[in-house]
């Protein structure tokens, strides 16, 4: 995981889009719910770090997502990925939660490839300024832990 971050680094160097699909496809290669996880910690340490008069609102379905994304059918999840997305003004945390949840439906009906767009646009959303180091290097080390975390309990 560590060389694929650098790897992540270089791209990001060179300002390439969807930096985030490496890293992603390989949490989600050991298990998809590696790759929410990811997606999850990235909005929180956004939340934590850029002031949204939204927060509040939003912040009950990132806890819903922490708590209950298990127990949920697909078409519940597109249905709340929707009614985040229609909330009036939105910002980009909205529209990262938003597909953070049509990111989990699409995983429960199989469809990894559309799974793993949705999770790159929501972590690509929490980073609107790529040379941004101080979040980029705490998104990348979320990743590292989330993997290492697995790895040691299987």
């Amino acid at each position: 995981m560590k060389k694929l971050i650098e790897n992540v680094k270089q791209t990001i160097a060179q300002k390439e889009i969807l930096w985030a699909y490496p890293i992603a496809l390989k949490l989600q290669k050991y298990h998809y719910s590696l790759a929410i996880q990811w997606a999850i910690e990235c909005i929180q340490i956004y939340s934590s770090e850029i002031k949204s008069g939204k927060l509040s609102q939003l912040n009950k379905y990132i806890q819903q997502a922490l708590s209950e994304q298990n127990f949920l059918t697909p078409l519940q999840c597109n249905e709340i990925g929707r009614e985040i997305w229609y909330l009036p003004e939105r910002e980009e945390i909205q529209t990262a939660i938003a597909r953070l949840w049509w990111f989990i439906a699409a995983f429960k009906v199989g469809e990894e490839h559309v799974g793993i767009m949705e999770a790159i646009s929501t972590v690509e959303l929490m980073l609107p300024d790529i040379s941004d180091h101080h979040l980029l290097d705490r998104y990348l080390e979320a990743a590292v832990i989330i993997f290492e975390e697995y790895e040691s309990q299987n």
